[in-house]
C-alpha cells in the first residue's frame, strides 16, 4: 500500500482515539508530525492502538491503524541527503 505523507515539519497534535478511531478531546502531545511520530514510537503497542494524529493546519488525520502504517513507513524510509552530503556533491562538481 502506498502512503502519502506530508512534511514532517507540519504542526500536529496527538489525541486519544475512541473505539471507532476518532479523536476524543484528550490531548496526549503536540509538536511537528515528526515529533508526534517519535513520541508514539515510544508508546507500548497497546497504547498505540488508542491514539491518533491530527495535522493542525491541514484537514488530515492518522487514525490508530494509519499511525501504525506511518511508523512502519518512516522506519523503512532512508533519510535524504544531509547538508554535509549536498556540500560534498557540490564540491565534487568543481
Amino acid at each position: 500500500m502506498a502512503m502519502t505523507t506530508y512534511a514532517l515539519s507540519e504542526p500536529a497534535t496527538i489525541f486519544v482515539a475512541d473505539p471507532s478511531g476518532d479523536a476524543t478531546a484528550e490531548v496526549v502531545g503536540h509538536g511537528t508530525l515528526e515529533e508526534c511520530v517519535n513520541t508514539i514510537a515510544n508508546f507500548s503497542a497497546d497504547r498505540r492502538r488508542f491514539v491518533m494524529i491530527q495535522l493542525d493546519d491541514i484537514d488530515l488525520k492518522y487514525g490508530p491503524r494509519e499511525v501504525q502504517e506511518l511508523l512502519g513507513f518512516l522506519r523503512e524510509e532512508t533519510p535524504g541527503l544531509s547538508n554535509t552530503k549536498i556540500a560534498e556533491v557540490n564540491r565534487s562538481d568543481l
